[in-house]
């Protein structure tokens, strides 16, 4: 495995009582993106920048998303960009001792064979088991094909994290409930369940964790919205959170980890430790 760092099971560190704060490394827009600016390397240096700079800033945890690459073509996720992802990972694992996970925006699925290329210890999927509708049209749930593609590359030690009605989508079937949604997701093989506000940066409701939580007996972390003047609340209800937007300038997602913004909210989710 490339890197320096233990594959680490993040899922174990959140059943043991450790509120996981996963920081988000954005990448700049990949080649074959329409906002594209700068070659791979540039884009491999600033994403092992803001990795090192998470790792320093104490979070347990860092995620790999090209959230920039959007809005998404009918391909999803070209060869291109599953090579340059694979590479940020790579260099990323190399740079830093936490676990490294992964969001392949376009096509989730190809995030189990970037893991297993790349000793990845977890992703993201959105749609592991709800039909719902968003900009690129209605997207319907795979949950059986992410666990077959899984075991397929030997990559059952990857862990998944799960959103269940995820932000920036509506609901085709309103009257399922959040509570269902959550043990589809466990019985179709989620390690871990993600909640989420309407949007990126959106507070996740205190209300829908809490009935996650009750729903299911795996972690269960917020997706959206969580800062430094909430994480303490939000924590009292949920095992971690993936955190991204405050970390940023203006949160703007193409600016780089402001450092310090990652100090200080890492300073009160640890209370002050």
């Amino acid at each position: 495995m490339p890197g320096r760092n233990k594959m680490v099971d993040v899922v174990e560190l959140m059943k043991k009582g450790q509120k996981l704060s996963i920081g988000m490394v954005h990448t700049q827009p990949l080649p074959g993106s329409f906002r594209n600016k700068l070659d791979i390397e540039q884009i491999v240096k600033l994403a092992v920048e803001d990795a090192i700079n998470l790792e320093k800033a104490r979070f347990d945890a860092i995620i790999v998303e090209n959230v920039n690459d959007g809005p998404y073509g009918t391909d999803g996720l070209p060869i291109q960009k599953v090579a340059a992802l694979a590479r940020i990972c790579t260099e990323v694992r190399k740079a830093v001792k936490i676990p490294v996970g992964i969001d392949a925006c376009g096509n989730q699925l190809l995030a189990f064979d970037i893991a297993s290329m790349c000793g990845v210890s977890f992703m993201r999927l959105s749609n592991l088991v709800d039909v719902r509708v968003g900009n690129r049209g209605i997207v319907n749930p795979c949950g059986g094909e992410a666990v077959l593609r899984r075991k397929a590359l030997n990559a059952e030690n990857v862990k998944i994290f799960a959103d269940i009605q995820v932000k920036h989508t509506y609901p085709m079937f309103p009257e399922i409930s959040l509570e269902t949604s959550a043990r589809w997701a466990v019985g179709a093989g989620a390690d871990v369940i993600i909640v989420t506000g309407a949007e990126t940066g959106v507070e996740t409701s205190l209300a829908d964790i809490e009935r996650v939580v009750k729903a299911v007996r795996v972690p269960v972390v917020a997706g959206s919205g969580v800062t430094r003047e909430n994480v303490r609340e939000q924590y009292s209800a949920c095992d971690g959170a993936i955190i991204g937007s405050c970390l940023k300038k203006d949160k703007n997602l193409l600016n780089p980890i402001d450092f310090d913004l990652a100090v200080e909210f890492i300073k009160t989710a640890k209370g002050g430790k």
